[in-house]
């Protein structure tokens, strides 16, 4: 990878590949307040409990669930996975695994194939997964589970001996994901138990696998991966016995893996400590690269690994202290621009977990920088250089395409260099005031030498201002005492989704909120509580006005209206002269005919060799999708068309997300698409834009025509 200077500006081939430009502006006007603040927090460890260093007792209730299982076994790798396998990323986070298609019988609801057998007073059922070859293994699927429900997830060892690798039980208001991934399992099998404390309960369960994570690195962590391509990484161990960084400071840095776009990736990131949370108060905060995690789904499939390094200078055994956190993340923020992602793991951080310290400042030339990450995602290593000023650098993946990572700190690396796996590292230079080093950047890019390298870390405090909510140790007062506007230029935004809580302060309030509507559907406004209340629904834009006082409980307002794309304001306020306390709700349903993604696409199939789908379909605004699901039991000719009025375009991709056939118009005097190609069995999906106008109706052909063998 090369680096080209143009003014101040750094052109760099390195690892970001998700940017997004269009933020580039927004984020730059936004985050400067803190940039003149000398805000900072000490690092801290949460003390060992007993817990702590229990061992999980869960055991299966057959020893043996090999006979009861629901069998779902992948085909062995096809020559297509096996190259996506051998070709990995050369920019981005590092590629771990690949995602497969989960077999076409085994696909859909579940739940009602399980052979539920009798536990005690409850049932208990079986699903072993497969995939041969698989390093590990894990799985995504759409989960619904009764309250008090116990899920079990184990292995399979080469010898058949089943390893228990974690367990949750339902809350009591039950356990509903769409999208829920699993822990991993070392080799090609993982099983999952569920138990239900009643047998007429098995029919609150809902169970369908997504994808199945084919791992082809070893996650183990008494084996070391050798995949560095750089030879002069320190062992963290070495440092900490060097008095490099301190064992506290080490321990800071963590492994993330999770899965993208079809793949299984890892990179590094921070464990952030926030001690105005309260004394005692130990809330997971993790800041990685934005080009890592920067969607709730890839925050949703976080694990996150706890001193996975070596456990001495010599390298070998993984620490004694190596732990595993499942149940995935939320993503609270993320700021492309600064490349950085705040997110929460959903689970504790183990004890003697070390929470870093952090300093919102402008980092000075000629300082000596240091931190730990995990290149390839390997045990953690060191690194350290020296601080090169500041600079606007322009990031391409190996597809050329680039975009700006702002204001970034350039350092001149003397030990280490950063490899895949390595963004989200943190940066730490050292403080006087509190005789530490404190976490002041994210590590995003690099030039790829091994030696003396430069690498480019996102400066914190352009980031702070996104999270201060979270991390101000002593937040500043409100500015006033109306908790929301008492118009619609100084309205509080709400979720399409949300409940917001308001107070009516006295008779003279009036409290507006706004909220945007991005779909066709109906929306319904309401507030809950004591408070007798009276609403308006209003968009000037829409010429919508709908009023209301007791149409909902207890004296309450309630709204419902079918509502088009827009801005619209909500306006509470107190029936007469009443005040007090009250919730705001907001629900949105959409009105789409087809969904506008692989999760919500319609669904096509047919147990025909040979058959054809016809139906209509409107694209109700301009960015509207129509996402169609294709599943075919053999190889056949696929021909796809649109009739009518509206100009479309069409793109088939496989399941992976590959591209396969691309059309927009059939000819200079159509306007319609048309595809047409051999395929293969399998799942493919379609996906449907055009031109809205008045007429954004449009008829969609599918034409299955089975090759001969």
């Amino acid at each position: 990878m090369s680096i080209y200077r143009e003014t101040q500006d750094i052109l760099v081939n390195a690892y970001a590949t998700k940017f997004a430009l269009a933020s580039v502006l927004l984020c730059v006007l936004v985050a400067t307040a803190a940039a003149d603040r000398q805000v900072m927090d000490i690092g801290a460890i949460k003390p060992h409990t007993q817990s702590n260093h229990s061992q999980n007792a869960t055991q299966l209730v057959f020893a043996n669930p090999n006979p009861f299982e629901f069998k779902v076994t992948l085909p062995t790798l096809k020559d297509y996975e096996r190259t996506r396998i051998d070709t990995p990323a050369t920019h981005g986070p590092y590629r771990i695994g690949i995602h497969r298609e989960v077999p076409y019988h085994r696909s859909g609801e579940l739940s009602n194939k399980l052979s539920w057998k009798k536990d005690g007073s409850g049932v208990v059922a079986y699903v072993g997964i497969r995939s041969p070859d698989a390093v590990s293994i894990r799985f995504s699927a759409n989960l619904k589970l009764p309250a008090d429900a116990i899920v079990v997830f184990y292995g399979v060892d080469a010898t058949g001996k089943i390893d228990i690798i974690d367990s949750f039980t339902a809350p009591k208001k039950g356990f509903d994901e769409d999208l829920y991934w699993s822990p991993h399992a070392l080799g090609d099998t993982i099983g999952i138990e569920i138990r239900l404390p009643r047998p007429n309960m098995n029919h609150d369960v809902e169970l369908e696998l997504l994808t199945i994570a084919h791992r082809f690195t070893t996650p183990n962590q008494s084996i070391v991966i050798n995949a560095l391509e750089c030879s002069n990484h320190e062992e963290i161990q070495c440092a900490i016995d060097n008095e490099e960084i301190s064992d506290g400071n080490a321990r800071t840095a963590l492994r993330l893996t999770f899965e993208s776009g079809g793949s299984s990736y890892t990179c590094s990131g921070t464990l952030m400590n926030v001690s105005g949370d309260g004394e005692g108060v130990y809330i997971p905060y993790i800041i990685t690269a934005a080009h890592c995690i920067s969607t709730a789904e890839e925050a949703s499939s976080v694990i996150a690994w706890w001193n996975y390094q070596s456990s001495s200078c010599s390298g070998g055994a993984t620490s004694s202290d190596f732990a595993l956190t499942f149940g995935g993340s939320d993503l609270l923020v993320t700021v492309e621009s600064y490349d950085q992602s705040l997110i929460r793991l959903a689970g504790d951080a183990p004890g003697g977990a070390a929470f870093s310290g952090w300093w919102v400042t402008d980092v000075e030339t000629n300082v000596t920088g240091t931190g730990a990450h995990h290149p390839d995602g390997t045990h953690k290593k060191f690194f350290s250089g020296t601080t090169q000023g500041n600079f606007n650098v322009n990031i391409c993946d190996e597809d050329d395409n680039c975009s700006l990572l702002l204001d970034s700190i350039q350092v001149r690396m003397d030990n280490g260099t950063a490899e895949g796996g390595s963004s989200g590292a943190g940066l730490r230079i050292y403080n006087q005031d509190v005789n530490d080093t404190l976490f002041v950047g994210v590590l995003s890019a690099s030039d790829d030498e091994c030696e003396n390298s430069n690498v480019y870390f996102g400066e914190f405090r352009h980031f702070y201002d996104y999270i201060a909510t979270w991390f101000d140790p002593e937040p500043s007062p409100p500015e006033s005492v109306d908790d929301h506007g008492d118009s619609k230029e100084t309205a509080t935004s709400v979720a399409l989704i949300s409940t917001t809580e308001g107070e009516i302060e006295d008779t003279d309030d009036v409290d507006y909120f706004e909220v945007v509507v991005h779909r066709r559907g109906t929306i319904e406004v309401y507030t809950a509580g004591s408070l007798d209340t009276t609403g308006q629904l209003t968009s000037e834009e829409l010429g919508v006005d709908i009023s209301d006082d007791d149409s909902g409980d207890s004296f309450n307002f309630s709204i419902s209206a079918d509502v088009e794309p827009g801005t619209y304001y909500i306006k509470v306020e107190g029936y007469s002269d009443s005040t007090g306390n009250y919730t705001l709700h907001v629900e949105f349903e959409e009105n789409d005919d087809h969904g506008d993604t692989r999760h919500t696409a319609t669904t096509v199939s047919s147990s025909a060799r040979a058959w054809q789908f016809s139906t209509v379909g409107h694209l109700e605004i301009p960015s509207d999708i129509d996402v169609f699901e294709i599943t075919l039991l053999t190889i056949a000719t696929i021909t796809i068309y649109t009739e009518g009025d509206t100009d479309t375009s069409g793109l088939l991709t496989d399941f992976s997300g590959f591209d396969l056939y691309e059309n927009e118009d059939t000819d200079e005097d159509n306007s319609n698409f048309t595809l047409s190609g051999f395929v293969e069995a399998g799942t493919y999906f379609l996906f449907v834009e055009g031109s809205v106008s008045e007429k954004s109706e449009y008829k969609l052909i599918i034409d299955i025509s089975q090759e001969s063998q």
